[in-house]
């Protein structure tokens, strides 16, 4: 390509990206980049742009699994989170640990996003997933059924502790839903309590989300005693023993022995982070 044309392309990918990036334009941009990662493509921007109520179940790009998506809910943008801005990815540093998974636990699994990820990415793997919300439980099981894995991948409707019983459970959030614990906001009903320590300690890959309660698993001196091969976490201010979400739950792996890599922390406490045995 002769040069003038190199510069004249360049300066057009530049001005497109700076229109992209106009603050009016970043929503539509966004929906945009997370239709991308699934088929039919238009279908989906056209169901969310006109508000369609449902579960709908689309092809993922990146590995031809079927997902089942509600539109105008977090459901969209956590489809971004795994499959566009690829959160989930596991750093080089850790390929040796994960050359081989034939067991992830899935705590806070949600609606099987990230189940859909590892279930293609570690195709020798089983997984058990763990999640309370009757709701997106429901289109979790869409998803399994969807692709014919139930005979790999398995949900249990209950929420994932250090203990056994029932609490009562902030449901209808979607991603956000999580166990009351003292919030006073929001509807509640029981659900179950799963102690999942003997889980996690045969697990080849633990991912923790559970919205705050991370921290009565991460404190278990079980978790010290036996912690999982390697696991991708989501802390969480809300029930953080202190003040610093991102020191207590680095603190808590150093203590289970464990090396870490920062996906990405935000100013308001929240982070991710891969973390594994040395």
């Amino acid at each position: 390509m002769p040069r003038p044309l190199r510069s004249c392309l360049r300066s057009f990918l530049q001005a497109l990206r700076r229109l992209a990036a106009h603050p009016r334009l970043v929503p539509f941009t966004a929906l945009v980049l997370r239709a991308r990662t699934v088929r039919p493509m238009f279908a989906f921007l056209a169901r969310e742009g006109l508000r369609r109520e449902g579960i709908f179940v689309y092809r993922l790009r990146l590995n031809g699994l079927r997902v089942a998506i509600r539109h105008r809910t977090g459901d969209v943008v956590t489809l971004g989170e795994v499959f566009h801005e690829h959160d989930y990815r596991p750093p080089p540093e850790m390929e040796h640990v994960l050359s081989s998974v034939e067991r992830i636990v899935d705590l806070g699994a949600n609606v099987g996003l990230f189940g859909a990820f590892a279930i293609a990415r570690w195709p020798h793997a089983e997984i058990v997933a763990f999640e309370p919300d009757p709701a997106n439980a429901a289109v979790h099981e869409r998803t399994i059924a969807a692709n014919r894995m139930q005979d790999r991948w398995r949900l249990v409707r209950a929420a994932a502790a250090a203990h056994d019983g029932t609490a009562a459970f902030v449901f209808g959030q979607v991603a956000l839903s999580h166990l009351a614990e003292g919030d006073a906001e929001g509807q509640t009903i029981d659900v179950p309590v799963h102690d999942v320590m003997a889980e996690l300690s045969r697990a080849d890959l633990l991912k923790m989300d559970i919205e705050g309660g991370e921290w009565a698993i991460l404190g278990d001196p079980r978790f010290c005693e036996a912690p999982p091969r390697a696991l991708v976490l989501e802390y969480h201010p809300w029930l953080c023993p202190g003040p610093d979400a991102r020191a207590a739950a680095e603190s808590a792996l150093r203590a289970a022995g464990l090396s870490m890599q920062s996906i990405w922390h935000r100013d308001d406490g929240h982070g991710m982070l891969w973390a594994w045995r040395s």
